[in-house]
């Protein structure tokens, strides 16, 4: 389950994505309650159990009227997900010596999404051809592997497997963090190598071309690294040394595309970078007011897709007519000016469900901080919550996937299997 966790792509219908996790997770659960039944006990932590009913509850209090009830079915569907995600998760690490094994899992299905995620790169700026991203895109079973956006002509965003640029860099963000993770507990390579995957996930980042990406992979390093040498499984000079190579993989990776880049055909990678640059600076110009949007014009600039400084006024409106329960969960999706999301978390609770639904999510989140163990499983999940003020995470099983690490505590402890380099480098004189 672990392995395919970021691959968003088999779509069975319009109304839900069936994601390929979805039925290896359905099986665990299964399997979970058959057991439950023969113990005649929840198998799953009951405090947290509690704290998501009592959010559930609050969700169907907010029950829409029969134009929204497709949305409130959707989007309610994928926290429910997200929610088994992190119970079955938290369930599993229980067992001595998992969370190494499912670290080894998460370094080569990061080492994967890094490699596919040059191979589209290529494709997506015309190596192979114009026409090889929408061929590929059409294949049985794929959503998209990359999603031509903003721009009428020259800008194509990697998903590299997910349906969603912003979400895929989301995914490579945590994986990247997990795969640090992974070799300062000697679960990797144990060599440079080990900096080589983190790179490759930092390329995948550059090149879904989100914003909040870009942002959030340096502060991922930093928050996460900063984890692992205070709890002492690696000392700087360890964690510099890989830094440094990803650092190196990801520039050279990204300068190759601009060597390979053929102009006009498929996306054009010097006007992908300046696009996202200006559209970022003018969309802090709208939403602050400090300063003046930049002068370089674009074709689509103002897609609507990209008003959020429109949309989080609307949502804020919505709230304010509805504060104690708000409008209805996916409610404010399908009445706002451009039936979209806000992509921040806060927002939408607030425009949605009310300050009920918020206070309801922060005790759940109360709870999970309350139960769970592990400076750097604490520092993952912070991860996770790097673009909830420009993402709506909660419905991506991100965040749930890490809280699950976080509450079963297995990070927490210090049975892991040495790291030879940091051991070595460690050592005194006198050792």
């Amino acid at each position: 389950m672990v392995a395919v966790l970021p691959l968003h792509t088999v779509f069975l219908s319009a109304w839900i994505s069936w994601k390929p996790f979805l039925v290896l997770l359905v099986l665990l659960i299964c399997s979970d309650l058959v057991e439950a039944i023969r113990r005649r006990s929840w198998p799953y932590h009951r405090s947290v159990s509690l704290a998501l009913l009592v959010f559930g509850l609050v969700l169907l209090v907010g029950y829409p009227s029969e134009p929204f009830r497709e949305r409130f079915f959707q989007l309610g569907l994928a926290i429910a997900v997200g929610a088994m995600v992190m119970l079955v998760t938290e369930r599993r690490l229980r067992t001595p010596g998992m969370i190494d094994r499912t670290l080894t899992v998460i370094f080569w299905a990061g080492a994967a999404m890094g490699v596919t995620a040059v191979f589209f790169s290529l494709v997506d700026f015309g190596v192979f051809g114009g026409d090889l991203v929408n061929t590929i895109n059409d294949l049985p079973g794929v959503f998209r592997t990359s999603k031509p956006a903003y721009l009428k002509d020259g800008f194509i965003a990697l998903t590299n497997w997910h349906q969603d640029p912003g979400y895929g860099a989301a995914w490579s963000v945590l994986w990247a963090s997990l795969t640090l993770v992974a070799s300062a507990r000697g679960r990797a390579t144990g060599s440079w190598v080990d900096g080589v995957v983190v790179g490759g996930l930092g390329f995948a980042v550059l090149m879904a071309f989100s914003r909040t990406g870009w942002l959030s992979l340096p502060i991922a390093m930093v928050i996460v690294g900063s984890s692992l040498v205070r709890s002492g499984l690696v000392d700087l000079r360890w964690l510099a040394r890989r830094i440094a190579v990803a650092a190196v993989v990801s520039i050279v990776l990204t300068g190759s595309m601009f060597v390979v880049d053929r102009s006009e055909v498929a996306g054009d990678v010097d006007l992908q970078f300046a696009f996202r640059l200006s559209q970022g600076w003018d969309l802090l110009a709208d939403i602050t007011g400090l300063f003046e949007p930049s002068d370089v014009a674009f074709g689509d600039r103002f897609e609507p897709s990209e008003e959020r400084a429109d949309v989080w006024p609307e949502y804020w409106e919505m709230f304010r007519s509805n504060p104690i329960l708000g409008v209805g969960l996916g409610v404010g999706w399908l009445t706002n000016s451009i039936l979209q999301e806000p992509h921040n978390i806060v927002l939408e609770l607030l425009a949605e469900t009310g300050v009920v639904g918020l206070v309801a999510f922060l005790g759940l989140m109360a709870v999970i901080v309350r139960s769970g163990r592990g400076r750097t499983a604490g520092a993952v999940l912070i991860v996770t919550f790097l673009p909830s003020m420009t993402q709506t995470v909660l419905f991506e099983p991100t965040w749930w996937f890490a809280a699950g690490i976080f509450l079963s505590g297995a990070l927490a402890s210090d049975s892991v299997t040495p790291n030879r380099e940091s051991r070595l480098s460690s050592q005194t004189p006198n050792g």
